[in-house]
């Protein structure tokens, strides 16, 4: 059985693959398509690993920046779905553009490129994103800037660029915590076994003295606390 759902899930892998690239296309042919093709790419996605998505707590229309922890990928694509009607401008590693549709879908859609090791990319990042945040989108990006694949119920270090650039915007922040995500994807085979995925909103606010550490606290603080239900859950079963 887990042989057959493995090819099963490599067909659906290679399926989102061929309709992105499509998505991509429809774009650049027509950019006003683009809310509304990039909105139904993502929920037909996410639609692949989540048997039901649960969002808690009080989304900010006013917050500027969403920061979460980096769990997968698919991170950007569960934002993508939440926000149903607004365009969300992720931040994502230069890397990404290495992967052909994926170049071609970022110059079409307004992703903002990190490159940590470039200063003068990093000027650029941050003109970018007051350029957006001033147009009236919502940027999301992850502090962590890559995923703890070790152990997703852990954060990993924050990096220091998005602290930066909150304070130097002064921009309000909404964080958010993704329970479950990684949970779709097992190994051995590979295989892709649909989760109820969680989102959780903390209160938003903006920057103050020591807010990065408070903020990370907070995050883990539910991290542990929604695993370890989790896990009591599983275990009475």
């Amino acid at each position: 059985m887990k042989i057959l759902n493995s090819v099963i899930s490599i067909l659906k892998f290679t399926y989102c693959f061929i309709y992105l690239a499509v998505i991509s296309l429809l774009i650049g042919i027509n950019p006003k398509w683009e809310l509304k093709l990039r909105k139904k790419a993502s929920k037909v996605i996410i639609n692949l690993i989540a048997k039901e998505i649960i969002i808690e707590g009080k989304i900010d229309p006013k917050a500027n920046i969403l920061m979460g922890n980096h769990t997968d990928n698919f991170d950007i694509v569960l934002i993508e779905t939440v926000y149903k009607n607004e365009k969300i401008i992720s931040v994502a590693k230069e890397e990404i553009t290495k992967i052909p549709v994926f170049k071609y879908l970022v110059t079409k859609t307004g992703m903002i490129l990190a490159n940590r090791k470039d200063k003068r990319a990093i000027l650029k990042m941050i003109k970018e994103i007051k350029e957006k945040t001033e147009q009236g989108y919502k940027i999301s990006l992850f502090p962590e800037g890559t995923r703890n694949k070790g152990d997703y119920t852990k954060l990993i270090e924050f990096k220091k660029g998005p602290k930066g650039v909150v304070e130097r915007l002064n921009l309000k922040v909404q964080p958010f915590v993704i329970i479950n995500l990684p949970k779709a994807f097992k190994k051995h085979p590979f295989r892709i076994e649909k989760q109820t995925i969680k989102i959780i909103f903390l209160d938003s606010f903006y920057p103050y003295d020591g807010w990065y550490e408070d903020m990370r606290k907070k995050m883990q603080d539910v991290l542990d606390g929604e695993y370890a239900s989790l896990n009591k859950h599983n275990n009475t079963l």
